[in-house]
């Protein structure tokens, strides 16, 4: 009778561990069952659409038959997908030259094919992300678990916009993920790969870089470095002079001339073309400035910037405090991006599983909850904001809604790297 009087106290947690287990893996099963949908369905309808996949692939195409693959696509574009060839303005890559190795063995594959392949990589980058941000946060999810929470991101809007776009970021958030992941088990040269692979793909990460001249990690930049070296001398001669040439002084200026003012952009630049111009969209910026638009956006990406490295400080970081750097470094790469689409959060990915954990751990509730709404802002899909926008609850400008939660993901990323550290804790390697 004593032992079982004894022995009771303990079965009733074990019980509620159990439903709590229980619980959250029948919820996992229904985002993951949703987003397999999500992604079944992008798959059925998204190759047989204009993509942003086109422009990498159409380039691609244009190597391999030795064309310029930064001349203007619109003739092909109309071939590919059997519509009157679009007028509205010269459709470029506007992708580095160092995009394309990334996508020649794709290039003969016919389109559909290609883009299934290229959004079955994102799924494995996905996984990727998934299973090495576990691992350096102290934890090992099983293959068919990893995968399942893989699915379930798919089922978040911003996520799921990457797969039916055909975009890049998910691989470049792999990047930074196994550069992160690298750098934990004290293999620099790996993470300096990850690193320019990330880089190579989209010039999306180059906060990293100056983060690994901070901390002076040598060995990182020399094999980030070289391996750069390699995808830009494979870049250019694949795009021959005169398409590099084309890429510098007509693609890459006409994507950056045309694209901040846009409604959708959520990045400080684009608040601000919008504001005070230059920008052909509509609305007009209501109060139109020369040079005020720059001025401002340089002004606040040195202040966010310099915020973070201050912050960030001059001791080297352990283990678990690399967790919040990258983290951190993560959170404010968006806000220092020119153009900011949706699809781009996948980068928070990661940062946000490590400020979660942290804040959890500190039982930062008031944090956690702004960071809890500044997501909830974040997934709002662009039709549910455009329903807002009508009934007044939103501003008309899709970008100026999420900036705030940004910026607000950036507090939380600068508020965990001032706070003490977690306790010892072992780490997967």
């Amino acid at each position: 009778m004593i032992a079982e009087r004894a022995a009771t106290p303990s079965a009733a947690p074990r019980a509620a561990t159990r439903t709590r287990l229980v619980v959250g893996l029948a919820l996992l099963a229904i985002l993951a069952s949703f987003g397999a949908w999500q992604l079944l369905a992008a798959l059925q309808t998204s190759p047989y659409h204009w993509h942003d996949f086109a422009q990498d692939y159409i380039a691609a195409q244009d190597v391999l038959a030795g064309r310029n693959p930064f001349r203007p696509q619109n003739e092909r574009v109309g071939q590919l997908f059997n519509i009157p060839t679009p007028n509205e303005g010269p459709a470029y890559s506007f992708h580095p030259p160092t995009t394309i190795p990334f996508f020649l063995p794709l290039a003969p594959l016919p389109y559909t094919a290609a883009f299934v392949v290229w959004d079955l990589v994102q799924l494995l980058c996905l996984w990727a992300i998934v299973d090495l941000t576990a691992r350096a946060l102290g934890q090992r999810l099983s293959v068919p678990l990893g995968a399942g929470i893989a699915l379930a991101l798919v089922a978040v809007w911003p996520i799921c916009e990457s797969f039916v776009e055909g975009q890049l970021n998910i691989p470049v958030a792999a990047g930074i993920v196994a550069c992160w992941y690298a750098l934990r088990i004290g293999r620099p040269g790996r993470a300096g790969v990850a690193l320019a692979l990330a880089v190579a793909l989209k010039p999306l990460a180059g906060l990293f870089v100056l983060w690994a001249l901070w901390r002076r990690q040598w060995r990182l930049l020399f094999a980030a470095g070289a391996t750069l070296a390699v995808f830009t001398v494979a870049g250019v001669a694949l795009s021959g002079v005169q398409g590099t040439v084309d890429y510098v002084t007509l693609a890459y200026p006409m994507h950056a001339s045309l694209w901040p003012g846009y409604q959708d952009n959520a990045s400080p630049q684009g608040l601000y073309t919008r504001l005070f111009g230059p920008s052909d969209w509509r609305p007009r910026p209501p109060y139109p400035t020369p040079g005020l638009s720059r001025i401002l956006t340089l002004a606040t990406w040195a202040g966010a910037v310099g915020l973070l490295f201050w912050r960030l400080g001059w001791r080297e970081p352990d283990a678990e405090r690399l967790n919040r750097e990258f983290a951190a470094l993560g959170a404010t790469m968006l806000l220092v991006t020119p153009i900011i689409w949706p699809h781009y959060y996948a980068v928070l990915i990661a940062p946000v599983a490590v400020f979660v954990a942290y804040l959890w751990w500190r039982r930062a509730w008031a944090w956690l909850g702004l960071l809890a709404l500044a997501l909830v802002v974040l997934w709002v899909p662009r039709e549910l904001h455009a329903w807002l926008e009508r009934h007044a609850l939103a501003p008309r400008a899709y970008g100026t809604f999420q900036l705030p939660a940004l910026i607000a993901v950036y507090a939380v990323g600068l508020v965990c790297l001032g706070r003490r550290a977690l306790a010892p804790r072992t780490s997967e390697p």
